[in-house]
């Protein structure tokens, strides 16, 4: 019987060679149904050290990547992703772009309309959503066992993202440290718990000492409640979280079972930017997130995060870094249409809810 043949690997371009652009293009080495074949970045040498490992050719036009590709991987400043959303989709490529999908609700409609327009799809890259740790916690609050989620602490905390001068310290570029990190957890709550009803916040923001630090206090109709602590204050990369619920209590803190830790200073930190959380010991979850939107392009799977979803994470920190300015409490309005249900007050006490996208195997 002949053997049925196996489907040409899906060619990327990747469009941007910075610190995640360079952390998709390693999960990519690992993933025999992706060809990387071309890197486009303003810093030429920058994109050479990512493509040599492929054997993929560095571009100075993007039009140029864009006819040799399948789908683009955006992975530029976040004010950049409207503008290649546009490209790529004009191109009829589908589109895989970091998140935050955009600075604006404004960008995020345009890039969605852009993406429809074309009938391509449009992947955004809320990681989080794949690492193990929280999807095990969504898990065991959806199937209820500790009963109704009362309270939720998050925190995600790392150091300076690059020196002074780096884009991320230009804060009506890269929205500080919640519009860029906080943005993980703001996305799983959503995820999660739903449409939240007031935000609370406050925080430390200053470029020239390279210090940004928010918490921040969100509540639910139901009467959940969390905090979220985000920061770029600290010497290196560490999340952890505490769900208390009607029926018990679970906690997550990543360096209790840690079995590498580095982090980096000087030089080492300016070179390396922003830090990635990494595990030696699984898969990394940027490999499977990779490996799930490869799916979603060739058919084989649906979208575990919608370009609704993404647009929603960016309206929840765009009303926290409201929060954080005025130190007031703001009242999110109901959404007719909202992207998220209540996913963990409805199946608050049923051992055995059905749940919604899972994370991949």
């Amino acid at each position: 019987m002949a053997k049925t043949a196996a489907p040409k690997p899906l060619r990327v371009g990747l469009l941007g060679a910075g610190m995640i652009g360079a952390t998709h293009s390693a999960a990519y080495l690992n993933m025999p149904t992706v060809k990387l074949v071309g890197v486009w970045d303003a810093d030429p040498a920058r994109a050479e050290r990512l493509a040599k490992p492929h054997g993929a050719k560095v571009f100075d036009d993007r039009a140029k990547l864009l006819k040799e590709v399948d789908a683009a991987d955006i992975c530029l400043p976040t004010t950049l992703h409207l503008e290649n959303i546009k490209a790529a989709a004009a191109a009829g490529k589908g589109v895989i772009c970091e998140k935050p999908l955009g600075r604006t609700l404004a960008d995020c409609d345009a890039a969605i309309a852009a993406c429809k327009k074309a009938k391509v799809p449009l992947l955004v890259g809320h990681v989080v959503r794949f690492f193990p740790e929280y999807s095990a916690l969504r898990e065991t609050l959806l199937n209820g066992k500790i009963g109704e989620p009362a309270m939720l602490r998050l925190r995600r905390v790392v150091c300076a993202p690059g020196p002074r001068g780096a884009w991320y310290w230009d804060f009506a570029a890269s929205g500080g440290c919640v519009f860029d990190t906080a943005i993980h957890d703001l996305d799983w709550l959503l995820w999660t718990m739903g449409r939240p009803k007031t935000v609370y916040g406050v925080g430390r923001r200053d470029a020239d000492s390279l210090q940004d630090l928010a918490l921040i206090t969100i509540t639910w109709p139901e009467g959940a409640i969390a905090h979220l602590e985000s920061s770029w204050c600290h010497d290196s990369f560490a999340t952890s979280f505490e769900v208390a619920g009607s029926e018990g209590l679970v906690e997550y803190d990543m360096y209790d079972s840690a079995a590498v830790r580095v982090a980096p200073t000087g030089q080492a930190a300016a070179a390396s930017g922003k830090t990635v959380p990494e595990s030696p010991l699984a898969k990394s979850p940027y490999q499977a997130e990779l490996e799930h939107f490869v799916a979603v392009l060739r058919g084989e799977a649906q979208p575990i995060i919608t370009p609704e979803e993404a647009r929603e994470a960016v309206e929840l920190a765009l009303v926290c870094l409201d929060a954080v300015r005025t130190r007031a409490v703001i009242e999110l309005p109901a959404a007719k249409n909202a992207a998220r249900k209540p996913a963990a007050k409805q199946a608050a006490g049923k051992k055995k809810a059905a749940l919604g996208a899972r994370h991949p195997e």
